[in-house]
């Protein structure tokens, strides 16, 4: 083979056993704040506290297990082991914050299969970290996934994707693609860091009247800083010797517009890569689109932010339970409004006939009415349908039109 031909088969095969989502070496996605790292980006407020409120959202969330999808035969089915505790060394809470963070920081989630059931549905899968976890296609096609450095048999590997391209056997690493910008907010934060902590900006200058040797300017430099650097020498009197004067040197806030972009990393990381509302990570001094209240709000997040971890996590736990079964994350809680809202709706329902006693109660988290009470749906006294309304006007007419007519033939007969 010839040297252009395996250079060609060598890219070739870095593309479909990688990806272009393979994990970057370490150290080697270098940003204008140095090498960026799953590590690095969570040491970000911004990235920190967004991934923080996704995670707490989804892991919060309670799990539901139907017979059917059909919701005239549905029925609610208890929760199987992979539901109430996925992994027995961790929580159930713990387990969906390792899936929401992974998909979020890293764009897959890995699990390993290690029990099943007499049926061969999963019992128990073990989440791996992103980093212990290598995908590559084999020459006849098939996948091969190692964890730790073994292979382990596909039919024992959970993988979810997050943001995928075609061909790809996984998902977008955005660690990887969002360096610069994850980068950027790094070098931020070691620039504020570092003007706090010595003042990275010099606040002055001290002017000479005769020329010094490089040795005398390093000596006065160092005697200077020796004398007045660190906070625990702040504001001591300086002193100047042999001729040589303090200039200050002032800067206009506004001309380095540090906490401008500061302000403008924290919105485009929870805005645009989590797309996390900038009030729930602490941004409230700006308007926002995501609605004109809280509720608002919440459902843009539910829906635009919650919405694909949701989805992809309940396709993938579908496909761990039998045929026609399907398991879906509860958002009744996270969705519903305030007392009056929910109390103004359950009026609503209850009036309208479609809403019980102990369906309110059960909303709220409240036992059944004793004696099999509250069972009973409440109908409008005005309420029928609209022909048998039809009919009862008409059959009001006749009466009274047959009343009007006996009437009168009566009072006939009394005259005559």
């Amino acid at each position: 083979m010839s040297l252009t031909r395996r250079a060609f088969a060598a890219q070739e095969r870095r593309t479909t056993e990688w990806g272009d989502s393979t994990p970057p070496p370490a150290g080697g996605t270098g940003g204008t704040g140095g090498p960026v790292s799953e590590t690095a980006a969570l040491q970000v407020l911004a990235v920190y506290g967004s991934v923080s409120v996704i995670a707490d959202a989804l892991s919060s969330l309670p799990w539901q297990r139907f017979s059917t999808p059909d919701p005239a035969k549905r029925r609610a089915l208890p929760l199987t082991q992979i539901l109430k505790r996925p992994y027995v060394e961790i929580s159930r809470m713990d387990w969906l914050t390792q899936y929401s963070t992974s998909m979020a920081l890293r764009g897959n989630f890995y699990g390993h299969v290690l029990e099943r059931d007499q049926d061969f549905f999963p019992t128990q899968i073990k989440p791996i970290h992103p980093d212990r976890a290598r995908v590559r296609r084999l020459s006849d096609g098939r996948p091969e996934y190692r964890f730790n450095g073994r292979v382990v048999p596909t039919d024992n590997v959970f993988h979810i994707r997050n943001l995928t391209v075609a061909g790809s056997l996984v998902g977008l690493n955005p660690i990887e693609y969002l360096r610069v910008s994850l980068g950027l907010a790094i070098a931020q934060d070691i620039y504020g860091a570092a003007y706090f902590d010595n003042s990275a900006n010099p606040e002055g200058q001290i002017l000479v009247e005769d020329d010094l040797d490089p040795e005398e300017v390093v000596a006065l430099a160092r005697n200077w800083v020796a004398a007045h650097g660190g906070t625990g020498k702040s504001h001591l009197p300086a002193v100047m010797t042999g001729g040589a004067k303090f200039e200050a040197i002032s800067i206009n806030p506004k001309d380095s517009q540090f906490l401008e972009s500061k302000a403008y990393s924290a919105g485009a990381i929870s805005g645009m890569v989590f797309r996390v509302p900038p009030h729930m990570i602490g941004i409230v001094d700006k308007s926002t689109s995501w609605g004109t209240g809280i509720e608002q709000q919440e459902r843009g997040f539910v829906t635009n932010t919650l919405g694909g971890y949701i989805g992809r996590l309940e396709e993938a736990v579908d496909g761990l339970h039998p045929d026609e079964q399907y398991c879906r994350l509860d958002l009744s809680k996270r969705l519903r409004g305030d007392k009056l809202q929910r109390y103004q709706a359950y009026a609503l329902g209850s009036s309208a006939g479609f809403l019980s006693g102990n369906e309110i109660r059960s909303d709220e988290d409240m036992g059944p009415m004793p004696d099999g009470q509250g069972d009973d749906y409440f109908v409008p006294i005005n309420s029928e349908l609209l022909a048998q309304a039809h009919q009862s006007i008409k059959d009001a007419q006749d009466a009274a039109n047959q009343a009007a007519l006996d009437n009168g033939q009566a009072g006939g007969g009394t005259d005559g």
